[in-house]
């Protein structure tokens, strides 16, 4: 006896079904094939790449995952992992992927007008004599230091 499509298992011995986030298309005993990353599958025994669903908007997943909860958000973007990400406002920035951090304001005397930013540095200085409160968006938001 060999596998059926969705199961795998030496010819002869039992077949075990692939597990979420795995699809085989052909009977016998190859391997299961990890759905690619950015992607995902939440049942067990698929038998087409088709099964594995492409993550939300924005976001990223690691080969073989098997819940949409894989699918995190990438840098410059927020949101839980799982939903639509949504990009950093300007004013903020994000390096790191998943929900686990927010989207961080540009510190006082620094703006930012773009969305979807990843790093600090993309953040502007204010010019001389000018000042800023936290996450401004504008240059125009860089007001007269008193006395100027």
């Amino acid at each position: 006896c060999i596998c059926n499509r969705g199961y795998t298992g030496e010819d002869g011995a039992v077949c075990s079904e692939c597990i979420a986030g795995t699809w085989k298309a052909v009977n016998g005993s190859s391997s299961c094939i990890l759905c690619a990353s950015g992607k995902y599958s939440t049942q067990p025994a698929e038998i087409s790449e088709a099964a594995c669903d492409d993550c939300p908007a924005h976001s990223y997943s690691s080969d073989g995952s098997n819940m949409i909860t894989n699918c995190t958000c990438h840098k410059g973007y927020s949101g839980p992992d799982g939903s639509d990400c949504q990009a950093c406002v300007a004013g903020t920035w994000k390096a790191l992927n998943g929900s686990s951090s927010s989207c961080i304001l540009c510190a006082s005397g620094k703006y930012s007008s773009e969305t979807g930013e990843i790093a600090e540095s993309t953040c502007t200085d204010c010019p001389a004599t000018t000042y800023s409160g936290d996450g401004s968006e504008l240059l125009t938001n860089c007001i007269c230091n008193r006395g100027y």
